[in-house]
This record gives C-alpha cells, sequence and structure tokens, in this order.
C-alpha cells in the first residue's frame, strides 16, 4: 500500500480543523440562550418605546386629519354662499406616498381585505384601528424572530453534534425536529411583517432598518438552501460527510444572518 505523507496531513489538518470548529461552537452554545434571552429583554423596552413614539404620532397626525374634516364641514355649512370663493376641503393622507405593492394590494383603499369585507373603508377612525393592529403585529414579529433564533441556534447545535457523531441517530432526529419548528417559526415571523397595515407615514429609514431588510434576503435565502442540502444527506444510506460540510456552512451562514438581523433592529 502507497504511503503518502501530504494526503495524510492534510486529512489530519482537516480533521484538527473540525474539531476546533466543533469545540468552539460547544463553547459558545451554552452561552446562547442567556444571551437571546438578554437581548430579548432590552428588545422588549425598545419595543414599549417606540409603542409609545408611535401612540403619540399617531394620535397627533389623526387629530389633525380629523380637524381638517371638521374645519371644512363648519365652513361649508356656514358659509354656503361663498363656496365657489372657498378652496376645497383638505383631506387627510391616511396611507404613506411610497406604499410598497402588497401593502397596495392588501391594505389600499380599495385593497383586497376592504374588497372582501374583512376591514370597513379606509377612513381617519379605521386607520387608526389598523394602525394599533400593525403595532400588535411587530411586536409579535420580533417576538416570533427570537424564538425562530433561538430555534436555529438549538438546530445547529445538534446539528453539530450529528456531524460529530454520525452514528448516534438521536443527535439527527432531534435537530430535524428543530428545523421543522424553525421553518414553521420563521414562515410565521415572516408572514406577521408582510401582512401588517402599512405606517401612516414611512420616513427614509436609515441604516438599522435598511441593514434589517438587506440581511433578511440573506437568511431567507440560507433557509431555503439549508433544507435542501440537509435533504440530499438524508436521501443517502451512508453519512455523506461532504454534503454534511456545505449543509452545516449554509446553515452557519444563515444562522449568523438571522442573528445579526435581530441584533441590528433591536439596539
Amino acid at each position: 500500500m502507497n504511503y503518502s505523507p501530504g494526503k495524510y496531513k492534510h486529512n489530519f489538518d482537516l480533521k484538527l480543523t473540525l474539531f476546533s470548529i466543533s469545540r468552539f461552537y460547544k463553547t459558545i452554545s451554552g452561552l446562547t440562550s442567556v444571551f437571546i434571552l438578554i437581548i430579548f429583554i432590552f428588545s422588549m423596552g425598545s419595543i414599549l418605546a417606540q409603542d409609545n413614539s408611535l401612540k403619540e404620532n399617531l394620535h397627533e397626525s389623526l387629530a389633525f386629519a380629523q380637524s381638517n374634516y371638521r374645519v371644512a364641514d363648519t365652513t361649508e355649512s356656514a358659509v354656503d354662499t361663498l363656496s365657489d370663493f372657498l378652496p376645497p376641503p383638505v383631506e387627510p393622507k391616511l396611507l404613506p406616498n411610497n406604499i410598497s405593492f402588497g401593502e397596495k394590494f392588501l391594505w389600499g383603499e380599495n385593497g383586497f381585505v376592504r374588497k372582501i369585507g374583512l376591514v370597513p373603508a379606509l377612513d381617519p377612525q379605521e386607520r387608526m384601528r389598523e394602525l394599533h393592529i400593525r403595532r400588535t403585529m411587530l411586536i409579535a414579529h420580533q417576538i416570533s424572530g427570537f424564538t425562530t433564533l433561538a430555534l436555529m441556534w438549538t438546530a445547529a447545535y445538534f446539528g453539530q453534534r450529528t456531524i460529530d457523531d454520525p452514528r448516534n441517530r438521536s443527535f439527527g432526529n432531534t435537530h430535524q425536529a428543530f428545523v421543522a419548528a424553525t421553518i414553521a417559526t420563521y414562515s410565521l415571523t415572516g408572514l406577521l411583517a408582510i401582512l401588517s397595515p402599512p405606517p401612516l407615514i414611512r420616513r427614509d429609514e436609515g441604516s438599522t432598518t435598511s441593514l434589517h431588510k438587506a440581511l433578511a434576503w440573506v437568511h431567507f435565502i440560507g433557509m431555503i438552501i439549508t433544507p435542501i442540502l440537509g435533504g440530499m444527506i438524508r436521501n443517502h444510506r451512508v453519512f455523506n460527510m461532504d454534503k454534511a460540510h456545505f449543509h452545516q456552512v449554509a446553515g452557519y451562514i444563515t444562522t449568523a444572518a438571522l442573528t445579526a438581523s435581530m441584533l441590528v433592529i433591536t439596539f
């Protein structure tokens, strides 16, 4: 049998690197749940602060919109003879200028939810109710996001244990169970954001929101690719370590992107 020192050294270095990654991951995995809990507590404080600010802006904007209606009605009834000389009543702006296609399709003046009678016609009172719905959905979106993050970290941990010990089927079964839970909560988290009513005013968001949305595309693509690679591993009776490593890298990138996405929107 031919002995190749270079090939032996290469395999040894690869195993040493994978062992180092495994040890590092096991070290930080114990601190992950505590870290996520701390972030969640800070995020709830941030949510409450944003909630109070949103309420103040909401009441001010809708009070101004309603006053325009009242002024127009009073002027029109008191001075009918001067109606030709008065400017037309100012209609309140109830939807943002840069409303997205999805928001317009669902929540526009002739949106789908209005056509099917799920919500009443658009007016200041109804808009206030929709903004309360939006606030509730976005709070649920953030809570669901942290739940997904915790499940994803746990799935990654048991995935790493499966690679470390492929013969232990319990690690693989636990990993698949947490992957299924992660996919379910991830889908719910995305729907809560996509289906929420639009804001009253959409300002040009900087840094954090833009980065949060950019990272969302990264972990969204990862949530598609990673399970596909995992399915390729399960389709083989013999554990394919090469495909498992591709799945592993995709899982780490997706987890890192989701973690960063939650961090930037929290702080």
